[in-house]
């Protein structure tokens, strides 16, 4: 089950807080599940192109069951193969109910400990984010490959933080058939913030994803603006 999953993980470098977040993600895919593919997508632009690192990650994948995951998430490797039983009847898994965003000092201990599950080092200062059925759509998606190719991957007009996986959303939901979401958790490490405020390109993000939210349900306009995408594909 698992030698079929590719892990794609977007990435820009911080040289700082992110990169010894991002490291022991990695250790942690290689120690809780070691059959699987791990891709990364680099982000090199000044702003952070999420939806590029994505489909980068993507191009390097091998495998037909794609797991999208943020390089500052990690969870119960158990939620992968729950996400992957409901794949053969659902056409996509977004598994998380709940977010627990992990407090700063609480992720630097946590940093100290060899990346593994259970956690060699409690959880115990987080704040916590429930999810609804608009908000929280990203973060971690499992999709199998020709659904993803299906809607061209992430449309790379989507330049800095935010807006992207909405449209992603938007248009799997159209083209191919809406989400299920499972009744799991997902832990956030700490990291300083960006946010659309901060981005210079927020303006240009929002017009973008309103495209997404008008085409939702009508598959021709849809597809016009999956044709009007950018993509390395």
């Amino acid at each position: 089950m698992l030698e079929n999953l590719s892990i794609l993980i977007p990435y820009q470098s911080d040289n700082g807080v992110r990169d010894i977040n991002f490291k022991w993600i990695k250790e942690f895919y290689n120690t809780v599940i070691p059959e699987a593919e791990i891709c990364i997508g680099f982000s090199t632009g000044k702003l952070f192109n999420r939806s590029q690192a994505i489909n980068l990650s993507a191009k390097q994948a091998t495998r037909d069951i794609f797991v999208i995951a943020d390089g500052d998430i990690f969870y119960d490797p158990a939620i992968i193969t729950d996400s992957i039983k409901h794949l053969k009847k659902e056409t996509w898994i977004i598994p998380f109910r709940k977010i627990k965003r992990i407090s700063k000092n609480n992720t630097k201990k946590l940093m100290k400990t060899d990346p593994t599950w259970p956690l060699k080092c409690e959880v115990t200062d987080f704040e916590t984010i429930h999810t609804s059925k608009s908000n929280y759509l990203g973060g971690l998606n499992i999709i199998t490959r020709d659904k993803f190719m299906t809607v061209n991957g992430f449309d790379e007009r989507f330049v800095g933080w935010g807006g992207e996986d909405d449209a992603f959303s938007c248009a799997v939901n159209t083209i191919c058939g809406n989400y299920k979401r499972l009744d799991h958790t997902l832990y956030h490490l700490w990291h300083p913030k960006v946010g659309y405020k901060r981005n210079p390109n927020a303006a240009n993000n929002l017009k973008l994803r309103e495209l997404y939210y008008q085409a939702r349900r009508n598959k021709e306009k849809m597809k016009k603006i999956i044709s009007d995408s950018q993509s390395i594909f």
